[in-house]
């Protein structure tokens, strides 16, 4: 498996940066690795590594150059705006080591030509411009503005203070959560990644007294998510209030398994309290706040239970997560309904070696739509909810996974790796917002379903990585209106310095 990794770190999409993990797409190096093997993440996977060798390293230039025909189209693309049009974006910094102080700067900035495409209806909700509302009412943009602009963003940048098993870090940077390579459901690199504080313990043995009982890793994020400038003119809302622990453990007795636990809250930072910091152990109520919600429910919560079995030996890894979009009320209605509130994600991997040549197959499942239970009990689609208007986003992006609320997924895809040469095949299928189109729309012929054919080539040089990109999609009633194509086009450089 060691040489099955080696391959894999030099042949997939996205360049191998040796101190820094690139955003996440399908098909992302580090994040597909982290899952296949056994790495210094369990749970939380970071897009930042550490530094060990170099006090101070100059990090690889990265440049790509994205065209979208019909309408906008990115997953996991972290700070990046792939409007319709062309978009470019340069990823370049350094990093450096000093004892237990690390410094991480890894800014973006990109280009996008924003052009202007078939807007979704947006109903009776008249405050708010059509062209950034998505149709539930949550700020999930559909487009930034209504032409060319250029963004900068912190990026991947991180100041990180490491004790042993310990650190504690200030950072900008993207994080996954749990096992799935294409839609993490509580938090993915979706969205640009938000300021945050964060307090981890990585990796530990656990043992009473000669027995080894596993592997322990924890992490608690704490940070700011911020509107986006399209969603509505109330100053107070811009700001909420993010509140993540993330657990991961590796049992002994079960070699190569790994569960974790993911649990977030946020809420709107005018009603933020000291106390809040504790929220995801336990919600205090002071009974000042002043307002007329209940303290339950100035709270938005997300959490996810998630396994990933690896099989080594054979090069097979089994995963899967299970979450939860609002707190479950009582005891008996948790146990009478586990399914209320739910989402879920399967997948497999299968890596086949054949003389020098790999092939590694990969399956994965979402399904973000409602239970039958929300029919006889109040239950709002997955990152929607009544008490912070903007729902499980951060600037106008899902801070999970990138399908959108009420969506469901398939993706399979097959890669065929050659020495230094990779090739990528990719089926998608996404029904949108399914959750929507059962109340609102319905009829055999009116679903929202985009079919994605995708097909990309790596190839790495002695000091340049090169990479191609294409796309086919065809988007069954878009917005439920009518069929439109997509085609896409990237093209990728690296510079190893």
């Amino acid at each position: 498996m060691n040489q099955i990794k080696l391959i894999l770190l030099l042949a997939f999409s996205y360049p191998a940066f040796e101190t820094i993990a690139q955003i996440s797409i399908p098909g992302d190096v580090f994040n597909r690795i982290d899952k296949i093997e056994d790495t210094t993440s369990l749970n939380l996977y970071p897009s930042i590594t550490k530094n060990l060798d170099d006090e101070f390293k100059v990090l690889y230039p990265y440049s790509k150059l994205s065209i979208n025909s019909s309408y906008p189209r990115g997953y996991n693309d972290g700070p990046i705006w792939k409007g319709k049009g062309a978009t470019w974006e340069f990823h370049g910094g350094f990093s450096m080591n000093r004892a237990a102080l690390s410094i991480t700067l890894f800014p973006s900035v990109y280009y996008s030509q924003n052009s202007n495409f078939n807007l979704a209806p947006n109903g009776n909700q008249s405050l708010i411009p059509e062209r950034y509302k998505f149709g539930n009412g949550i700020d999930f943009v559909q487009q930034f503005g209504s032409g060319p602009f250029v963004a900068l963003h912190p990026g991947q940048s991180e100041i990180r203070l490491t004790f042993g098993k310990f650190s504690t870090s200030i950072s900008t940077q993207n994080y996954s959560a749990g096992p799935s390579n294409y839609n993490p459901i509580i938090l993915s690199r979706q969205s640009a990644g938000f300021p945050h504080l964060r307090l981890g313990l990585e990796p530990i043995n656990i043992r009473l007294k000669r027995f080894d009982i596993g592997k322990l890793e924890i992490q608690h994020v704490t940070g700011l998510l911020s509107e986006s400038k399209y969603f509505d003119n109330n100053s107070l809302n811009d700001r909420r209030y993010f509140n993540g622990l993330f657990v991961g453990f590796s049992p002994s007795i079960l070699q190569n398994l790994t569960i974790g636990l993911n649990k977030t809250l946020y809420k709107n930072t005018q009603f933020f309290e000291p106390w809040d910091l504790l929220s995801v152990f336990y919600i205090i109520d002071s009974g000042v706040r002043g307002d007329s919600i209940n303290t339950n429910d100035t709270f938005d919560q997300l959490a996810s239970l998630t396994a990933s079995w690896n099989f080594p030996d054979i090069g097979f890894r089994a995963y899967g997560e299970f979450a939860k979009n609002d707190f479950s009320g009582n005891i008996r209605w948790t146990l009478s309904e586990p399914e209320h509130s739910r989402a879920y994600t399967i997948g497999f991997e299968k890596i086949v070696q054949l003389k020098r040549d790999y092939f590694v197959l990969s399956y994965e499942h979402t399904n973000l739509s409602l239970n039958h239970s929300y029919l006889w009990r109040a239950e709002p689609p997955f990152y929607i909810h009544s008490v912070n208007m903007q729902g499980y986003t951060h600037n106008g992006q899902i801070l999970g996974a990138g399908i959108g609320p009420g969506s469901n997924s398939d993706h399979l895809e097959l890669f065929y790796i050659h020495k230094s040469l990779a090739l990528d095949f990719l089926f998608q299928r996404i029904e949108f917002n399914k959750d929507y189109f059962i109340r609102n729309v319905q009829g055999v012929t009116n679903h929202d379903v985009e079919y994605t054919l995708s097909f990309n080539i790596q190839k790495k040089f002695d000091h340049l990585d090169l990479g191609l990109e294409t796309s086919y999609c065809y988007n069954m009633k878009r917005y439920y209106l009518s069929d439109e194509i997509n085609f896409y086009l990237a093209l990728s450089t690296a510079l190893r310095i």
